[in-house]
């Protein structure tokens, strides 16, 4: 790395919101007044931001309140497909900073920064330590998990994920077989939802929900295959990134950075948005083929290894700051 001591690197994150919308949001003069204390404190060579608000107050400090240092901004975390007003906003926002970092390819394209100068893509990076050393068998022992072919979807319970398709692919694949298990973990608004459709549907000895857990590595560890539906485009989410790690191949909608994640056939599949006949297709032939299930989780474990490691991340990171006329096609 070029940069010596003189370099101080200003990550000031979770601050404020990470996100701000046009009804409950407004410039705020105490945070912009705040961060202006800060910097002069510190008065870094670098300033880092993945808040989209706090990126913009850095901007304004920089062009007006008389500071000198270099403005990343690494607030692109999603790639979303149809942008709402607050989108479209940040849009074009971006294009006024001379350094955009996003942890997806397809985040740049969804902002319309793919090709500018001096934008980059810092993947998210798994610390493999976090990856349970007990094996599949002992953690479903540890879990209270039967023996049984086990299928997990790790997400919130809000708009943006689709766990009505993985309920509705478990009552497709529970009338082929009973020796297939679902579990839910997470929480949130639509919750009640969920539970009164696997009531519907009368899956309740079949369907469980956990709730939130602290341990979800050794769920997906202890799982044979993990899923994620969602209804917008995701941007490099760590639940697949966790779950290939973990040798635990994935079932996930198509599109946004998920693509960089599950090569298809590889090291799981990909699926077409809402597609619940497709994902319960995908999964009944892999609980038939434990041959290709083998192979996909050794590819996911080894993909997850090689290029999304922590130490990964840090070499991108160091050649980010080294090189900040880098172009991403």
């Amino acid at each position: 790395m070029k940069y010596d001591g003189s370099f101080y690197f200003a990550s000031i994150k979770n601050y404020l919101d990470s996100y701000y919308s046009f009804e409950k949001e407004r410039f705020k003069l105490f945070d912009f007044i705040k961060l202006g204390q800060l910097l002069k404190v510190f008065r870094p060579d670098v300033v880092f931001t993945f808040s989209t608000l706090l990126g913009h107050y850095a901007m304004l400090l920089e062009l007006f309140g008389g500071f000198s240092y270099r403005l990343i901004n690494g607030s692109i975390r999603n790639a979303p497909i149809n942008l709402d007003m607050q989108t479209r906003f940040e849009k074009i926002m971006y294009n006024f900073y001379k350094e955009v970092v996003a942890n997806s390819k397809a985040g740049l394209k969804a902002y319309g920064q793919i090709g500018k100068k001096g934008r980059h893509v810092l993947n998210n990076g798994f610390d493999k330590k976090r990856v349970p050393k007990t094996s599949k068998n002992e953690l479903r022992h540890q879990l209270g998990v039967d023996d049984k072919f086990t299928v997990v979807m790790v997400a919130s319970m809000g708009d943006s994920k689709d766990q009505t398709s993985f309920i509705k692919a478990a009552a497709n694949v529970l009338k082929v077989t009973d020796d297939v298990q679902f579990y839910l973990i997470g929480d949130g608004p639509k919750k009640s939802e969920y539970l009164n459709l696997v009531s519907a549907l009368g899956l309740e000895k079949d369907v469980f929900f956990t709730g939130i857990v602290i341990n979800v590595e050794e769920y997906l560890k202890g799982s044979d295959l993990s899923v994620l539906m969602s209804t917008n485009a995701e941007g490099f989410p760590n639940v697949v990134l966790e779950s290939l790690a973990c040798g635990t191949p994935v079932i996930a909608s198509q599109g946004g950075g998920i693509e960089e994640l599950i090569i298809n056939g590889e090291n799981g599949y990909l699926v077409n948005e809402g597609d619940f006949e497709m994902l319960s297709n995908r999964i009944e032939y892999l609980y038939k083929n434990s041959d290709i299930l083998e192979t996909l989780s050794y590819n996911a474990e080894k993909l997850a290894r090689n290029k999304f490691s922590i130490d990964a991340m840090i070499r991108t990171f160091e050649e980010i700051l080294d090189n900040r006329n880098f172009y991403m096609n």
